[in-house]
């Protein structure tokens, strides 16, 4: 709790973190709430005020002698945030207010085909264009852009890309930074889903959990003490990469949706998508058995290097693992190594990588606004109303992207 002690940029910050809950109070609360003293929460709401991050509300009626006083409440719209999840197939986008609650969204197909300075492009094209169109005038502040690929740990490139091969080094990020026109940064499309799922899902806060994406690829993220951990080099995590015992094959060709297909056109299976294999279980018995197989290998291997609580299944692919067979996977695991792991499927689906940019979004811009990491930690945040409101806002209609053929260098980095 902040006390009449602290700098003034604490007080400033645990003022805002109180009203960044989104309700309406009135000055006296803001005491309350903060332990500051009231010449110095009146001064600072001034203050607030005369920037537009704050703005008078309702009246206030109290019982007994006393002035009355109206209520007051953070400016939702002092600034809009954005937050893009980046795929192999699809790119979707949300456009945020200052609180988290959408305004507008896209989704997208992806062009695939574009080389790095077109997609980037393309992604600055989309941003610009659902703000201009649907901002309402409110200046934008910060951009997030969940890649799938491996980014290193100071956020400037991308390691490696799986299936999108051209934003592999910094040619992709540097791009759609300059177009943006403002601040942008970029993260693991697996993080990001495990910040959503942390920030707006039931993950408990404090609890030791690991988040499996699984759609076009297959990507995963791990969280202590209600912090996503980030490696230096990005490859923290990157399991999809690892062999499975005693055959020639990745953890993610039988995990993943496109490698799957792959793997089972190989085998002599022609499906059009890895869904249409759990589509017809007892036709697809055998395969299927090695995907259940790769799984509990997989789960094995995340439960003895973390032990976390809970293993959280995300993506379009995983979709297709049945409560059942996820409890019995868990189950499988506990007998076998003695770590006992929920797994399930996570609730947020696969909203959570565009949950998870717009919630680093909207930490850079209170940063920004100068809320301290501790305060920002304290806010209460309307999960439930964030996830409605994206569930429910508008969808912009689709962008039919105008992209140039890739270079012959790029084919040879793009998935084959």
């Amino acid at each position: 709790m902040a006390t009449t002690s602290l700098p003034r940029t604490s007080n400033r910050s645990a003022v805002l973190a109180s009203l960044l809950s989104g309700g309406e109070c009135d000055r006296q609360q803001l005491i309350a709430d903060t332990g500051l003293s009231r010449a110095t929460v009146f001064r600072i709401v001034d203050d607030l005020m005369a920037e537009s991050l704050v703005r008078e509300g309702r009246r206030v009626l109290r019982d007994g002698p006393g002035r009355q006083s109206t209520s007051v409440g953070f400016n939702d719209r002092a600034a809009l945030v954005c937050g893009i999840d980046l795929g192999g197939t699809n790119c979707r986008v949300v456009v945020a207010d200052a609180l988290g609650r959408a305004v507008i969204r896209s989704r997208d197909a992806t062009p695939r085909d574009a080389d790095a300075d077109a997609l980037a492009a393309w992604v600055a094209g989309r941003v610009t264009d659902l703000v201009d169109r649907y901002g309402g005038g409110d200046p934008l502040h910060t951009v997030t852009i969940g890649l799938p690929g491996v980014v290193a740990g100071d956020g400037r490139t991308v390691v490696a890309s799986h299936n999108l091969g051209q934003i592999t080094g910094t040619r992709f990020i540097e791009a759609v930074t300059a177009r943006v026109g403002v601040p942008t940064v970029v993260g693991n499309d697996s993080n990001l889903a495990l910040l959503g799922e942390l920030q707006y899902g039931a993950l408990p806060d404090r609890e030791t959990a690991v988040l499996l994406a699984m759609g076009t690829g297959l990507g995963s993220a791990v969280s202590l003490d209600g912090r996503v951990l980030l490696g230096r080099t990005g490859l923290l995590g990157e399991f999809g990469r690892l062999p499975l015992p005693g055959r020639d094959l990745r953890m993610r060709d039988l995990l993943s949706g496109a490698d799957l297909v792959a793997y089972a056109r190989g085998r002599g299976v022609h499906v059009p998508t890895a869904q249409a294999l759990f589509a017809e279980p007892e036709r697809y018995a055998d395969l299927l058995a090695e995907v259940h197989g790769a799984l509990t290998h997989l789960v094995t291997v995340v439960a003895l290097a973390y032990e976390p609580s809970t293993v959280v299944l995300t993506g379009g692919f995983s979709e297709s693992f049945g409560a059942e067979r996820l409890s019995a996977i868990s189950d499988r695991v506990a007998d076998t190594v003695g770590v006992r792991s929920v797994v399930r499927r996570s609730d947020l689906g696969d909203s959570a990588g565009l949950l998870g940019s717009m919630a680093s979004s909207l930490g850079r811009l209170y940063a920004a606004l100068g809320v301290s990491t501790e305060h920002a930690a304290s806010v209460a945040v309307d999960r439930d109303l964030v996830v409605r409101r994206l569930a429910d806002c508008p969808t912009a209609p689709s962008s039919t992207p105008q992209a140039t053929p890739r270079t012959t260098h790029d084919d040879q980095m793009a998935e084959g």
